[in-house]
Order: structure tokens, then C-alpha cells, then sequence
């Protein structure tokens, strides 16, 4: 064969081989996606990658969830094959023992999702559950997460971690088919606002109290233009109302007062209607720094027939107090109509501190409606030493 003939055979059958594993190539891709295939899947250039991944093991991670799949477990998705033309001994992911895998995982990551429930008796919500959605994990989608993680090496959805490679799994979102605004018709159908406080450190008989009076305002409704006031709805605090007593400095001396640690109740649901937007009528701050109320200047003190926590609902539907104890924490959320404000709270920021633990403190909220225009409230709180209490204290605080 002349040479050039015999160069024009060389680049014909190269060109050939080149086309054939370019098809190859994309028929594997073809099969990778879809569900309907699940042979066995060759590794590029394992020995490196496995090696890592064999001794390491791999992190699959769904939000805050970690699992990790041991060496061992690992071992069972990747086995050896004698590749036909090579007799090579090569490595590929079996893809049903990954599924399989995936499946009994799922018990784990689904949850069913909750319909919305929404009760009123008497002008109180007797009953309300706000909706949650559902999860589930998508296994095929996971499956060609993992794949690509092991075929192909790390990419951007696998960052990496010390412990070798974490693998995001895929997670679908299930909707409720019954929402907040399927099940009432007084406009709560959205969180306007959450506020939170933590009480760690209480004795048994303020935490006793502080669930009492939370749980006089949980299913508090208001209705548009109305007031709120906090003293009104909290009625009596004495040991008929199931309080018990806490020690307090007053008139100079230490006493048992009835309800101590309710202020933690007005203080958090002060938060709430901050974030919130509401129109904040009346709010006192403490007559000393506490320590339970931290940051100091978020605070708000009431004392039946002394001083109160009032706002007023000005948006344009009912809104609905509810309040819930997790661990050592209170919150409290509001429930509306979203009518489009947004707010920002700057503060609170403490100024003027004096050796004694006297301080000042300024916080400033801005809500900007809908139509654009704005509203600035600012928070002055003014609080003396812890050293020198007042001769009488609030008993509440």
C-alpha cells in the first residue's frame, strides 16, 4: 500500500473509533437518566477516586439531615467486572443496590403534610394548626446525584468535607390541600411576625408562671382597628388564676409576689408586634437591666393597674396571637393578612454604661407600606443599677 493511502486508512479508522465512542458515550448519559435502566454504570479512572471513597465512606445530606453510608455499605455499590474487550479488571456502580438503599432511607426524610385546622368559639380560637408542608425524597433524582458523584468525581453538587464526599440528595415538596385561607374566612392566612425570649436560668415556680400567662394569649383574636391591651386579657394574677408565688425585692425587703416572670410573656409578644408592624400604643421598659431580657432596650414591663402593653391591629383583617414554650424558650407568633409592609429594626443599642451596670438603650423600627411611604418609631429605654434597686420593685419582672 502506497503511503498516502495507507496515512488516509489510519485517519479513516481513527475517525471511525473516535465517532463509535462518542456514541458510546452518549448513550451511557442516556441510560444514566433514565429510570427504566438500571445496568450497571462503568467508572472513569477509578483506582484514585474508589480508593478515597472505599476508605472514607460518603455523607448523602437532605437540609440539616446527615447520613453517612459506611465503606462497607459503600463497597456493595461499586463492584469489579472483567471488561469483555481488555479482559481488564474494571470497576461499575450497580445502580439497584443504590436504590434500594435510597428506599429504605426515605422513612426517614418523608413526612406527610399538614392541613390547616382553624376553630373559633366565642370570639377565640379554639383550635389552629397552620399548614406544613410535606417532604419526600425523589430517589431517582438522588440516584443520579450519587452516580455522577461516583463516575464522574466531585463536581459542585458534592462539596467536599474531611470525612470524603457529601452528596446533596433531592427532596420534593408536598403542598397541603387545605390552607389557611380554605378553612376561615376572617383573612389569617399568613405569619406576619414571630418574637422570641429566653428564660434559662429560671427557678421552677417563674417558669410555672410564665407557661400560665403565655397560655392566656395563645388564640387571642383582634380584629381589624382594634386595640390590644395586655393587662385586660391577663385579668387577675393571683393564686386562683394558678400562679405561684416568686420572691421579689419590695418595699426593701425580699417577698413572695404572685405571677413573677410575666413580664417574660409582655417582653416577647413586644418582640412579635415589633417585627409584626403593628402600632405600638403603650410599652414600658424595665426599671433595671435583666438578663432575661437580653438584648437590653427590647424589653416591655407591665403591672396591672400600674403600667401596660397595648397596640392596635391596623391591618386590614383579623390577626391571631399564638404562643408556644420550646425548651427554655417563649414565642410568639402573629397570624393576618399580608398587606405588603415590610419592617426593619435597627437596635436596640446600648449607650451611656456605667460602671454600676446602669445603661441606656435606643431601638428604632421603620415600616415601609405598601404605596411606598414610611413610618420610623424609635424605643428609648432608660435603666438604673442592679446595685441600687428601687424601693419597690415590679414583683412581674
Amino acid at each position: 500500500m502506497r503511503p498516502k493511502k495507507k496515512i488516509l486508512a489510519i485517519a479513516l479508522a481513527s475517525t471511525v473509533l473516535w465517532l463509535a465512542f462518542l456514541s458510546g458515550q452518549a448513550l451511557f448519559y442516556h441510560r444514566q437518566g433514565n429510570a427504566s435502566s438500571p445496568s450497571p454504570i462503568p467508572v472513569n479512572n477509578p483506582s484514585a477516586r474508589l480508593s478515597s471513597y472505599l476508605q472514607t465512606g460518603l455523607t448523602l445530606i437532605s437540609g440539616e439531615k446527615k447520613f453517612e453510608v459506611s465503606p462497607q455499605e459503600l463497597q456493595t455499590w461499586i463492584e469489579s467486572y472483567t471488561r469483555s474487550y481488555t479482559d481488564g479488571s474494571e470497576y461499575r456502580v450497580n445502580q439497584d443496590k443504590i436504590r434500594l438503599y435510597l428506599q429504605g432511607l426515605s422513612s426517614k426524610i418523608n413526612t406527610e403534610p399538614v392541613n390547616a385546622r382553624f376553630s373559633v368559639s366565642n370570639g377565640r380560637v379554639m383550635e389552629f394548626t397552620p399548614p406544613q408542608n410535606g417532604l419526600t425524597l425523589n430517589v431517582q433524582e438522588s440516584l443520579k446525584n450519587i452516580v455522577l458523584a461516583l463516575v464522574q468525581g466531585q463536581n459542585d453538587n458534592s462539596p467536599s468535607e474531611s470525612n470524603g464526599v457529601s452528596i446533596e440528595l433531592v427532596v420534593d415538596t408536598i403542598e397541603p390541600k387545605l390552607s389557611l385561607d380554605k378553612v376561615n374566612d376572617l383573612g389569617v392566612s399568613a405569619l406576619l411576625g414571630r418574637g422570641e425570649s429566653d428564660f434559662t436560668g429560671s427557678t421552677n415556680s417563674r417558669i410555672h408562671n410564665i407557661g400560665i400567662g403565655s397560655g392566656i394569649f395563645n388564640g387571642v383574636l383582634l380584629g381589624p382597628g382594634q386595640e390590644f391591651s395586655f393587662n385586660k386579657i391577663l385579668g387577675s394574677v393571683d393564686t386562683s388564676s394558678g400562679y405561684l408565688p416568686e420572691l421579689v425585692i419590695k418595699g426593701g425587703e425580699v417577698i413572695p409576689e404572685y405571677g413573677g416572670g410575666l413580664c417574660q410573656v409582655s417582653t416577647t409578644l413586644f418582640r412579635a408586634t415589633m417585627a409584626t408592624g403593628l402600632v405600638i400604643l403603650e410599652r414600658h421598659p424595665h426599671s433595671i437591666p435583666v438578663r432575661y431580657y437580653n438584648p437590653q432596650g427590647f424589653d416591655a414591663t407591665i403591672y396591672p393597674g400600674v403600667s401596660d402593653f397595648r397596640f392596635k391591629n391596623d391591618t386590614p383583617a383579623y390577626i391571631l396571637l399564638q404562643s408556644k414554650i420550646v425548651g427554655s424558650k417563649l414565642y410568639f407568633e402573629i397570624y393576618g393578612t399580608d398587606d405588603g409592609r415590610k419592617v426593619t429594626i435597627d437596635g436596640p443599642h446600648q449607650y451611656d454604661i456605667r460602671p454600676n451596670g446602669a445603661m441606656k438603650a435606643v431601638l428604632t423600627r421603620t415600616i415601609t407600606y405598601a404605596d411606598g411611604t414610611e413610618k420610623e418609631d424609635v424605643f428609648n429605654s432608660s435603666y438604673n443599677s442592679n446595685s441600687a434597686f428601687p424601693v419597690s420593685r415590679n414583683p412581674l419582672e
